[in-house]
């Protein structure tokens, strides 16, 4: 995780004041005032203690009795952030922040924007991995980075502006990755489906063979295999590369089993390499086609 800032979260002393950015409106009610300031300060010390003991609900419940006492207190907009950041309610601790930056524009909290902001693209990168189409989700973290980078108070910043400028070619990449995903799987659907096959096993196959689109493939049928009557092999000229997937967890459902293919093949079947469907680890089939 990160680090934020409040000014001294340790001491509360001038730190912590300055942070707090002391801005009450109307002075001549000061008297009547300073009564509601004492309290909401002692609400939110307590607040940022709860937070410090993984307590944010009991800590953001204690941050709004402080905000209601003193809403024009930036800092404790800030904290308030903070804790809704720990809590993962990202959206409303970009909001915070943002009512803070309204009352004091300091560059501590517009720091603590950008951090928070490139934290939450992060977790929906990965989060897009684990969708069957992770696009929408990467155009919405490629959004919050792009708000993290223009958060950033310039030269007057503590961050680092290479991460989140890394972050946002992050997201390109697997952008492009996903589109040419999906578009492996546009064009594997143009073919029928009986004519396409997962080739397996390539790993236990040692050769200098590169695959490539188009290349010419043959299949044998190996009806005395004693590991699986069904098995087809499958050859790059003489080389044997594998053997044609005969189950749902070496294939992609989007070809056909061995056992579905093995009678079509009548001693050396003439076949063409189409293309690796990759997605992360739980996608990567190398398909093939006959011809």
């Amino acid at each position: 995780m990160y680090e934020w800032h409040i000014g001294d979260p340790v001491d509360w002393g001038d730190g912590f004041m300055d942070a707090q950015n002391q801005s009450y409106g109307n002075d001549d009610n000061e008297d009547d005032f300073l009564p509601n300031k004492l309290e909401a300060d002692k609400y939110s010390r307590k607040a940022w203690n709860l937070c410090n003991q993984c307590k944010y609900e009991a800590a953001l419940q204690n941050i709004n009795l402080a905000l209601g006492m003193d809403g024009l207190n930036a800092g404790n907009w800030n904290i308030k952030a903070i804790i809704l950041d720990f809590m993962g309610r990202y959206g409303e601790a970009e909001k915070c922040y943002d009512q803070s930056l309204r009352l004091s524009p300091q560059n501590l909290v517009f720091d603590n924007k950008a951090r928070m902001l490139r934290y939450w693209a992060g977790n929906l990168i990965e989060e897009a991995k684990k969708k069957p189409d992770g696009i929408p989700t990467l155009n919405e973290a490629w959004e919050i980075n792009r708000r993290a980078i223009d958060a950033l108070p310039g030269d007057k910043s503590e961050e680092n502006i290479e991460d989140y400028f890394s972050q946002r070619d992050t997201i390109d990449f697997y952008i492009n990755y996903e589109n040419k995903y999906h578009n492996n799987v546009e064009t594997v659907k143009g073919y029928v489906k009986s004519d396409l096959f997962t080739i397996t096993g390539m790993q236990f196959y040692k050769n200098d063979i590169s695959l490539s689109q188009g290349m010419e493939l043959k299949l044998v049928r190996e009806p005395y295999n004693k590991f699986d009557p069904d098995a087809v092999a499958v050859f790059v000229g003489s080389e044997k590369i594998g053997y044609v997937a005969n189950n749902d967890y070496t294939k992609s459902a989007l070809t056909s089993a061995a056992s579905e293919i093995k009678d079509r093949i009548h001693g050396v079947a003439q076949a063409e390499y189409v293309l690796y469907l990759e997605r992360y680890a739980d996608i990567q089939f190398a398909i093939g086609r006959l011809i």
